[in-house]
């Protein structure tokens, strides 16, 4: 009966016409299987890296990810998956997970629409000390399944509702990770996503929009190279050099082949030179606040970068033309500012903002984007693992596009972790427009459903 669970998990992709029905039988599932394999989530130990919350999770992972170990508990699957315990004595780390949601605009819009939108993703990480004796070399392909539909184009929405629609197969990251100078430098290459380690704070990972989840969105609406996968990937390579505990520089280089970054060969166009005039360069400084182990204050992240392409972009005035490149910029900080029980723990609040440029308004569709808002894991003392979040969100229009893509999003949710594995998000989102007409601005409620197999 075990196995039959896990394998629910990995066939609710396959047809979207039961997605909706199997989203909440599956947590039902879940949720039963949970209580008689894992500790309350109030018992569960908090997350020991401040950037990979979820190691088990391929979804959308962050590449300090890479050299994470995870526990039995964090996994569906748990102490029943021989497989993936005895490829791992050999190096190898298989992960899978599935990520739904419902949503439906209760006010605004021409019609009411019910949407559903789900994830499959699996990866395999490597460490080529067990494969090949090569220590600190490190390898990760990434894959997803997505099935449903787009709420946000049925709202005429500048800000996607969700980043789960990308429907069909596609190849994500495969690259190769090397550390050097005894793990202060790390350097990756292959088919990499800019967005997945740029421009992103982990408290980012509790919202549910795709305005801000993983990245501010204007930074690849502006530019659709910089998205991570789904949808594409680019060929590129980076290196990341943490100078003290606190401080860390990285800086990548990506192809900008749109074919690849719009997904149409599903991540497949391993092409250098089709579809690409340039290159996408990436500089970023963080500054961690407490966050080594032996840290009794409060854990914060600043985040300030720099990007430039010189690719050709059409001009918003008139596509046929073309203008060569642009630069922009953005900053971004979490600071936790209240902790009830004190060091060594992760209950309590934790305020963000994010701010980021594009220099160039006649080739960037939403050059402005500002966002702030506010986490607390523990409001509730009987559910400590539970997070509330509020964030709200402003992307702005050039002069030289549609008014409607200057919007503001509110989202206000509740993440229920039964487990490391398990987690259902309800949340609402209100959607406006500087020059809102009839029908245009909505209250989108919907419900998430995320589980590690």
């Amino acid at each position: 009966m075990d196995r039959n669970r896990s394998m629910l998990c990995f066939t609710i992709a396959a047809n979207p016409a039961i997605a909706l029905i199997a989203t909440f039988m599956l947590a039902s599932s879940c949720l039963a299987y949970g209580q008689q394999q894992t500790s309350p989530a109030s018992q569960l130990p908090a997350q020991s890296k401040f950037g990979c919350r979820y190691p088990a999770n391929p979804h959308r992972r962050p590449q300090e990810c890479n050299d994470a170990v995870f526990g039995l508990d964090e996994t569906l699957a748990g102490e029943w998956d021989p497989i993936r315990r005895a490829a791992q004595r050999i190096g190898l780390t298989p992960t899978a997970s599935y990520v739904g949601v419902i949503q439906t605009n209760v006010t605004g819009g021409q019609h009411q629409v019910w949407s559903y939108a789900g994830q499959l993703s699996i990866g395999v990480s490597a460490d080529l000390k067990e494969l090949i004796k090569a220590p600190g070399l490190t390898a990760y392909v990434g894959i997803s399944w997505g099935t449903g539909s787009n709420l946000a184009s049925s709202l005429d929405s500048a800000i996607p509702t969700t980043g789960l629609y990308a429907p069909s197969f596609y190849l994500g990251e495969m690259y190769l990770q090397q550390q050097f100078l005894r793990q202060k430098m790390t350097v990756l290459a292959g088919r990499l996503a800019a967005a997945n380690g740029f421009a992103t704070l982990p408290v980012f990972a509790d919202y549910v929009n795709y305005g801000i989840d993983p990245n501010p969105f204007s930074l690849g609406a502006n530019d659709v190279t910089f998205f991570g996968p789904p949808t594409g990937t680019e060929w590129g390579a980076q290196a990341s050099y943490a100078f003290t505990p606190s401080i860390r520089a990285t800086a990548g280089a990506f192809n900008t082949n749109v074919n690849s970054a719009n997904g149409d060969n599903h991540g497949t166009d391993f092409s250098l030179q089709e579809g690409n005039k340039g290159v996408l360069v990436i500089g970023e400084i963080d500054y961690l606040h407490n966050q080594a182990a032996s840290s009794t204050g409060k854990p914060g992240q600043l985040t300030a970068g720099y990007l430039h392409s010189n690719n050709f972009f059409p001009l918003l005035t008139c596509s046929a033309d073309q203008s060569e490149g642009y630069s922009g910029a953005y900053v971004m900080g979490q600071q936790m500012v209240f902790r009830p029980d004190g060091p060594g723990t992760s209950q309590g609040a934790t305020v963000w903002g994010s701010w980021a440029h594009n220099f160039k308004d006649l080739i960037s569709p939403i050059p402005l984007f500002w966002g702030a808002g506010l986490s607390y894991e523990g409001l509730i003392a009987a559910r400590k693992n539970d997070v509330v979040s509020a964030g709200l969100i402003r992307t702005e229009a050039s002069k030289y596009a549609p008014p409607t893509n200057t919007e503001e999003l509110l989202e206000l949710n509740y993440q229920w972790n039964h487990s490391h594995f398990l987690t259902i998000t309800p949340h609402a989102e209100y959607l406006w427009k500087q020059e809102s007409r009839d029908g245009r601005n909505a209250t989108v409620l919907g419900i998430q459903l995320s589980i590690t197999l």
